[in-house]
Order: C-alpha cells, then structure tokens, then sequence
C-alpha cells in the first residue's frame, strides 16, 4: 500500500479528473454530435471540392487561414456523414486537452514547481475565461492554440520528440489564426537569447505563418470581402467598460459574483458611479503594486513576457474583434494571461501582503471557474447555456434526415435558430 501511493501521481489523477469534467460539462455534445458556426461552412466547402480542396479553404469575412478548422472539418467527410461532427467535437476535445496536459508534464520557466503546474493547469482548463463559445468546436480552437504557443514558449528541457512535437503544434497554431502570430518577437528574442536549431525553427515558423496571415488580411481588406467591423472599432466609455467587465473582472471573479455585485449595487448607485469606481479601485491596485512590480520586471524576463503578450492580445482585439463586442472569445487569451500574471506574481514577490493578496486573486478564479464551468440548466437567460445543453437545439441526426429526403433542406446547426449548413 506505501509503494502504491508513493508511485501515486496526483497530476496523473488530477488529467483523469479533467477528463471526466469535461463530460460532465456537456454530455449531450459528447454523445449526439454538432456543427457550430461556421464549422459549416468549413465542412460544406470540403464536402463539395474534397478533401484536399478543403484543407485550404479561406473564409473572406475572417480574412485569415484556420488550417486547425480545415483539418478537421475535411477529415469529417471522409467519414460517414452521420458521424461527420464527433470528427469535429473529439478532435477539438483533444487539442483542448493538450493544453493541460503541457502545463503538468513539461518542465517550464513558468511553471517550475508542482503547485504552480497544478494551479495552471486547472486554470487553463476551467477558469471563468474559458466561455462555452469555444468549447468542443474546431473554429474556435486557434484561441486554445494561442495559448498552448505561450506554454511552448516558456518551455525548457525538452526531449528531441517533444521539441518535434511542439514544432508540429506552432507551425498548426500559425496557420490557423492571429494569436500565435502575435508571439513573434518574444520567439525572436527567444532565438536570440538561446541560439540553437529548436528555437530558429519555432522563430522561422512563426515568421512564415505572421507573413503569410497578414498578407490575407490586407488581401482580403482590399478585396471589400473582410467583415466592415474589423478594424473599425471606436474606443468609448462604453466600450472601455466591457473591456475591462470581460477581460479583467470576469476573468477574476467570475461572472456570477459580478452580475451578483452589479445587480445589487445598481439600486443605490448609478452604473456610471459603479463603473467609475472601479477604475479608480483598479488604478489605486496598480499603484499599490508598481513600485515593487517595476523593480521585479526589471529583473525578470518571464513577467515580461506575460505583461507584453497581455497588451498585445488586448490590442489585437481592440483592432480586430467584431462590433466592438471583447468578451467571450476574444477575452478567453488576456483573461488567462492576466491570472498567469497574478500566480506568477504570488512567487517573486517578497513582502507577506503582497502574497495575501495575490493568493486571493488565485483562489477567486479557481472557485469561480469550477462553479461556471457547467451553467444550471434551469437558467436560461445566458446564452451560455445554449452552448453546451440541447435546449430546443437542431438534433443533427433529425436534421441529416431531412436533408436525405430532400436535398435542397437547409439543415439547422448550432447555435440556433441563425446558423444554417447547405450542403446541395
């Protein structure tokens, strides 16, 4: 019994965990099968030109490749056409699972203990970030991509099949969206610090990918094919609050606790007052901090890296999201990256309040996480709910039906009713 549990692996057990959770989260979608979005679109374009054809597929309203989306989307009709979306939904669920996986079995300047593995672990897995919009879909998997890049990137003492490996996941992550691509000078100055073969070949990939995204965004900008809310976004107080609401306190406290806090607070204060508050909170928080934090950052490369990718994601999606609408998706990679700025924090700091401190904004979206990772079915008023249990959803089995009979049926998808799949 004392030689089992002292070869008992807690992170083992606690991947297992995940596993589970992850079922348990959205069994329908595990076992009946989906398109999401424009999932559709990727898969009708390969069902009609072929397997090859779709690997290549460019969306002109997106402007960027999502070789992640192709693959998986043309490997869905090679197989049979009932069980086209589990090609989708487990093929997801597996590159969702790299993630984890990463932060609890590489060795990493990031997570360089056990406690710290395990924390970021679950915090890249179920943190309030990781919004049901990207989850168990393949056109949303450049966000989950985007961020295993950054565990490479702090990545260290890697075997000749791990650095393959990793070299494989960068040049995916390149090609299929814009999160990668943003990483470019850190794995520049990577290459830079450490000139070895390893690192000019994630910087080359890299390279090639950020050159070859940019040239389809211009391309398809000047065609009048990308979407006119890209890259015409105005910066107001309104907008400046939903930036701050999705990207820095739902990533933190969750959204139920803030939802908790507005609704309750709103009749007594204006939401202006509110909103005003807690800029001044946050403001009186960063100069609380600063005058360690510019001594720590001036020492340590690894907090710089956190600091630089969490501006320029937030500059990517102030550029590039739709609408000015920052949250779901758009806030899952700042959100994340601003609690790996906390955790990090948590073990440089020296003085003992400034690690109370630190460890309550760890333990806030540990909880807060866990408790949003499934929405109670009975409350309907998110749209988040929508996203993970069928309610009043297209069945896809229902819906292949239809479209056997009658071939010009346009079949119904996910998220419903606005999304449709045509495959005549």
């Amino acid at each position: 019994m004392i030689n089992l549990l002292k070869k008992f692996n807690f992170k083992i057990f606690l991947f297992l965990i995940i596993i589970l959770f992850s079922f348990y989260r959205s069994p329908y979608i595990f076992f009946e099968g989906r398109f999401f979005a424009e999932e559709a679109k990727h898969f009708a374009y390969a069902w009609k030109n072929g397997f090859l054809s779709g690997l290549f597929y460019i969306e002109d309203l997106a402007g960027y490749f999502n070789l992640i989306a192709n693959i998986l989307s043309s490997t869905a009709t090679i197989t049979q056409i009932e069980y086209a979306p589990f090609v989708t939904v487990y093929g997801s669920f597996l590159i969702i699972l790299i993630l984890p996986y990463l932060v609890f079995f590489r060795d990493s300047n990031l997570f360089d203990n056990n406690n710290k593995k395990i924390i970021g672990g679950i915090i890249l897995f179920c943190s309030p970030p990781f919004v049901p919009e990207i989850w168990l879909n393949a056109i949303n998997l450049q966000v989950y991509l985007g961020l295993i890049s950054i565990v490479i990137l702090f990545m260290q003492n890697l075997t000749k099949n791990q650095k393959l490996f990793n070299h494989l996941i960068i040049f995916i992550s390149g090609f299929s969206g814009i999160y990668t691509c943003s990483l470019l000078p850190l794995f520049t100055i990577n290459y830079f610090f450490k000139k070895n073969f390893y690192n000019f070949l994630n910087f080359l990939i890299i390279l090639i990918s950020t050159i070859f995204q940019l040239y389809l965004i211009i391309y398809f900008k000047l065609k009048n094919t990308l979407s006119e809310s890209v890259f015409s976004n105005n910066i107001d107080f309104s907008s400046l609050s939903l930036f701050l609401y999705n990207n820095i306190f739902k990533a933190i406290f969750g959204r139920e606790f803030i939802h908790f806090i507005w609704e309750n607070s709103k009749i007594f204060f204006n939401h202006s007052y509110i909103i005003l508050s807690i800029l001044i909170l946050l403001f009186l928080i960063v100069l609380f901090y600063s005058k360690n934090i510019i001594k720590l950052a001036l020492k340590d490369r690894t907090f710089l890296y956190l600091v630089y990718i969490f501006f320029t994601i937030t500059f990517v999606i102030l550029i590039g999201s739709l609408d000015n609408y920052f949250g779901g998706r758009y806030a899952v990679i700042t959100g994340s990256t601003l609690i790996l700025i906390i955790i990090h924090l948590q073990s440089i700091v020296r003085k003992k309040i400034f690690k109370i401190f630190t460890y309550l904004l760890i333990i806030f979206p540990l909880f807060a996480g866990i408790y949003e990772f499934k929405p109670p079915k009975q409350n309907t008023k998110y749209y988040y709910n929508k996203l993970l249990d069928c309610v009043d959803c297209p069945v896809w089995k229902d819906e292949l039906n239809k479209w056997k009979y009658d071939n010009n049926y346009i079949i119904k998808i996910w998220p419903y009713p606005i999304k449709t799949m045509y495959l005549n």
